[in-house]
């Protein structure tokens, strides 16, 4: 009689594929919530249609000062309506912390709003050392 020892034997190790398809639904999921959440923290601005400059190179915006119609602040759309004090803060906190520089600060100004908030932000960034900064346009 020929019997195969338990050495010889092949086994074949079976790979269980729902849990990977599990996962892969659930990053799907994960980066569509994330997307539209995303989209929904852009506050809506008529901006100024202006050629501008265009960069090739945009650098990271790490803070966005958004100027409403009403003069209202805001800042990165994350918090509610903030003053000018507080933009204060957070402009100093951001250069100390981060080391922010003026590229990296975008103010977007509704085409309505009254030009003394845009003028208290400038002063804001001017008191911190950053002579210059980024004004958001739309393209004609």
């Amino acid at each position: 009689m020929d019997f195969k020892n338990a050495k010889s034997r092949v086994i074949i190790p079976v790979v269980e594929m729902t849990p990977m398809i599990d996962i892969v639904f659930l990053l799907i999921i994960f980066f569509m919530v994330a997307a539209q959440f995303a989209q929904q923290a852009r506050v809506h601005l008529d901006l100024p249609k202006e050629q501008g400059e265009q960069l090739k190179n945009k650098p990271k915006n790490m803070l966005v000062i958004n100027i409403l119609a009403d003069g209202s602040l805001l800042v990165n759309s994350d918090e509610g309506i903030v003053s000018i004090e507080e933009i204060d803060f957070i402009v100093s906190e951001a250069i100390t912390d981060n080391g922010v520089q003026w590229k990296n600060i975008s103010i977007r100004a509704d085409k309505w709003a009254n030009a003394k908030a845009l003028n208290d932000v400038l002063v804001v960034l001017g008191n911190h050392g950053l002579s210059a900064t980024n004004i958001v346009t739309e393209t004609q």
